[in-house]
């Protein structure tokens, strides 16, 4: 399917004839007003049929914002494609759109993720193949926004498109799915996931808005425990919580980003809920029995909670997920009893 639909063009042909007392003239003019409309119903056929219309719609040019704020625009949908970002992935995949995926980034490949199963790799944040994307030839490039820049201006520099994905909230997550859409040509279903996404985040952020400050648990997201690290405003993670009816008391301490966060300030703040991805902390335990942590309310009431780290860290349509287990962590009394979703 083609982004924006054309006008289709057809053509209308008019045939008349004179009174006349010949029975031949008569005939004649009957004659040519058939021959005349076979003529135009032909040429509206032939202007018409899909192959021309389609033809029309791809000559309109596709214009996006990516994540820098860069405009990207091609002349036609984009049907070769090398995907940089695992989260873009997913994105292609949740549109159907896989075949217009024609190689992958470095990462995916070595850690066997699902979607790049078959590809070879291309490149990573660390650099990128040159050889192998200029055999590729692909209508476009999809990268990250913290990768190698020099090797992102030479991707231009080369003649190829490229759209940066950067997404670092909810709505530039809704955007970046509708604009993967338009790249190939699947503008309605772009929209549909994005807004399919946009009703259940809403849905769940709707049965926790109106909560009183004191009715919202403290919670405390650990990237990493050595230094320990978490997510404070300006961060996806921190905007989940949020909606899941949780304060982030990392951001409520005035910090952006991933910053490092002192035992000391942890056990002062004293959360109700800690959360933490499977990457850093198999299970609760490893947590929950670590004796700097034994202080903590969330560790002493054992409200500590696991979750899969890209449900929570890839800003696409399965961060429902993501929200889903952080809506039940933080309030089972509202969305039921917590369960780890893959």
């Amino acid at each position: 399917m083609i982004l924006i639909m054309a006008l289709a063009l057809s053509a209308f042909a008019f045939a008349g004839c004179k009174n006349s007392s010949s029975e031949s003239a008569a005939s004649s003019s009957e004659s040519s007003t058939t021959i005349a409309a076979a003529e135009s119903s032909a040429e509206t056929s032939e202007t018409s049929s899909p192959e021309t219309t389609a033809a029309q719609e791809a000559q309109t040019p596709i214009e996006v914002t990516d994540g820098q704020g860069n405009k990207v625009t091609l002349d036609k949908p984009a049907q070769k494609i090398i995907v940089f970002s695992p989260s873009v992935l997913e994105i292609f995949s949740g549109l159907n759109a896989m075949d217009k995926v024609i190689e992958v980034d470095n990462w995916s490949v070595q850690n066997n993720e699902p979607l790049a199963k078959g590809f070879k790799g291309a490149g990573d944040s660390n650099g990128l193949n040159f050889e192998t994307i200029t055999k590729l030839n692909p209508d476009l490039v999809i990268v990250v926004g913290f990768g190698p820049g020099d090797d992102y201006k030479k991707l231009g520099e080369l003649g190829f498109k490229t759209y940066m994905s950067n997404s670092t909230s909810l709505e530039g997550t809704y955007a970046e799915i509708e604009n993967i859409g338009k790249i190939i040509g699947k503008d309605e279903e772009g929209k549909s996931l994005s807004n399919n996404l946009k009703t259940q985040v809403e849905d769940i952020y709707s049965k926790v808005k109106d909560l009183p400050e004191d009715k919202k648990p403290k919670v405390f997201y650990m990237v990493w425990n050595d230094p320990m690290m978490s997510a404070g405003n300006n961060t996806f993670i921190n905007e989940l919580i949020e909606k899941a009816g949780g304060i982030n008391i990392v951001a409520k301490d005035g910090l952006s980003d991933w910053p490092q966060y002192s035992l000391e300030k942890l056990i002062e703040n004293n959360p109700d809920i800690i959360i933490a991805p499977v990457s850093l902390a198999a299970n609760p335990d490893v947590i929950i029995k670590d004796s700097k942590y034994s202080t903590i309310k969330a560790v002493i009431n054992k409200k500590v909670y696991i979750i899969p780290d890209n449900t929570i860290s890839r800003p696409n349509q399965n961060v429902i997920k993501g929200l889903t287990m952080l809506s039940t962590a933080i309030h089972p009394e509202i969305f039921g009893e917590f369960k780890v979703i893959e």
